[in-house]
């Protein structure tokens, strides 16, 4: 009986250094992430400069080989965070990404990861909040939060068929949602 009862008290301190060492691998994963977003955020924002006195034809700005569109900032949160202009999982490592559409159509879906230093911060946004996007194209749009809601992961269809300007969304821990903000316009300006 002894016997068994080291054997549980061994499996059991195992399971919890391994439980640490994903949380702390989790928590490396999320800092790097942040620190990766802001390096490319600078870097767009020394590329788009505050004033344009032409919008470019240039939709995207190279950094580090990815395509950029531009960035979104969050004034509520403190938080800016540039947006790839394609999507793949991978990206999403290093920032938000394009998922569908784009700002000038009106239909824009934008996916990102919830680490603390990115997408996680949506719930804390509130209705009427502002979020501002800084294109590589000059534009500037502003937008208000209109809804948050919560959306099956296979319901790809609602996620993009909707009546908003700009979807952010982003999984729950567990990945069996997607925890989406809905935006409308406000304006666009050079």
């Amino acid at each position: 009986m002894r016997k068994k009862g080291r054997i549980r008290m061994l499996l059991g301190v195992i399971l919890i250094v391994m439980a640490g060492l994903l949380l702390g691998h989790n928590l490396i994963e999320d800092h790097l992430a942040g620190s990766s977003a802001q390096k490319v955020v600078t870097s767009l924002k020394a590329s788009t400069g505050t004033k344009v006195a032409k919008p470019s034809l240039k939709k995207t700005a190279k950094v580090n080989g990815t395509a950029y569109s531009g960035y979104l900032s969050f004034p509520s949160l403190g938080l800016s965070l540039p947006v790839a202009a394609k999507w793949h999982f991978s990206q999403l490592e290093v920032s938000p990404a394009t998922y569908y559409g784009k700002p000038e159509t009106r239909d824009w879906v934008v996916a990102g990861h919830n680490f603390t230093t990115q997408f996680g911060k949506l719930t804390n946004l509130n209705v009427g909040d502002t979020v501002n996007f800084v294109g590589t194209s000059g534009y500037t749009f502003v937008y208000r939060v209109a809804k948050m809601e919560i959306i099956k992961p296979t319901a790809i269809k609602k996620m993009v068929d909707n009546k908003y300007d700009l979807s952010l969304f982003t999984c729950n821990y567990d990945g069996t949602a997607r925890y989406t903000v809905r935006c409308s316009l406000v304006t666009a300006k050079r």
